[in-house]
């Protein structure tokens, strides 16, 4: 087995497999999390290529260590991304293959391994004497025409299935923040409610036949509206749809507002009112987990 490099060079950072350690030439130090260092030890290590997110699985949380692989996937790579100020939109580090896994793009500067000379090497064994060690160089090689038209045929045939691919990707299951839903009635007896309707949905999103990565109890969901920064959510959770509510009273009549926001450019994609009828709190909970999920079935493909 390879051991890995004492350290990885790229960009303007230089990475440690072994201890985690990432720095900046120019910000020093970058905190990352033991996780995501290993997973970016991993994707690093083999640049340029797939790595499969059962090889992530495998090799970050093996034999169930981590229940929600998924959460905690989507968590390390945002980590990464934020450490190296990394875009999933225009990405220069970390490339999301749809389905399949992740490919570390940067080119490597070398592997850190220091070079020393060998005392003995460039000696004769007999006399001790350095003697120049000649290097051949390669002239040009002729290749027969049939050999350049097998070539250019493959190359052909290779980025014909590059294209048709290309066109019949299916998009990434969309990754949804849901940020705790904001109590503005002033009554502090209704906190509960708006709680429980977070956690309905959070339950609803994630129920099959859901396709969706669901994200609902991080810290920075629990933010107050005034405080909430939807760039902040997207950078920390590599969210691709935030969903926010509003319990309101308005004349003695309550209601709910909820919007589904794609996070990139925090367009709304969807938005609803829901009043409180006779059919009570647990009534409009079902109405709004309901209507939802068909917007997110309907409209999330577009936070990709």
């Amino acid at each position: 087995m390879t051991e890995p490099a004492p350290f990885l060079r790229f960009d303007r950072f230089t990475f440690h497999p072994a201890s985690g350690e990432l720095r900046s030439d120019s910000e020093g130090l970058v905190r990352l999390e033991p996780q995501p260092a290993k997973v970016l030890a991993l994707l690093a290590g083999r640049a340029g290529q797939l790595v499969t997110r059962e090889e992530l699985q495998r090799e970050v949380w093996p034999d169930g260590t981590f229940v929600d692989f998924e959460r905690g996937l989507n968590y390390c790579i945002a980590k990464i991304r934020a450490a190296l100020g990394d875009s999933a939109a225009e990405p220069r580090f970390v490339e999301t293959l749809p389905r399949r896994g992740y490919r570390f793009l940067a080119v490597m500067e070398g592997d850190g391994a220091d070079e020393k000379d060998d005392p003995e090497d460039g000696k004769d064994g007999k006399d001790g004497k350095t003697q120049e060690v000649g290097r051949a160089v390669a002239g040009p090689i002729a290749m027969p025409g049939t050999v350049v038209l097998a070539i250019a045929v493959e190359l052909l045939t290779v980025f014909g299935v590059m294209a048709w691919q290309a066109r019949h990707r299916t998009p990434e299951s969309p990754t949804i923040a849901v940020a705790r839903f904001d109590n503005e009635t002033g009554r502090g007896d209704l906190d509960r409610e708006a709680q429980m309707l977070t956690d309905s949905i959070v339950e609803a999103l994630t129920h099959p036949p859901g396709r969706w990565s669901v994200i609902g109890n991080a810290a920075i969901l629990r933010t107050p509206r005034t405080f909430r920064d939807l760039a902040a959510i997207r950078s920390a959770l590599d969210a691709d749809l935030i969903v926010l509510g509003q319990l309101q009273e308005s004349d003695g009549q309550f209601r709910v507002l909820v919007h589904l926001i794609r996070a990139k450019d925090q367009k709304h994609l969807w938005a609803n009112r829901f009043p409180l009828d006779g059919t009570g709190w647990r009534g409009i909970e079902a109405e709004v987990v309901r209507t939802l999920r068909a917007a997110v079935a309907e409209k999330g493909n577009g936070g990709n």
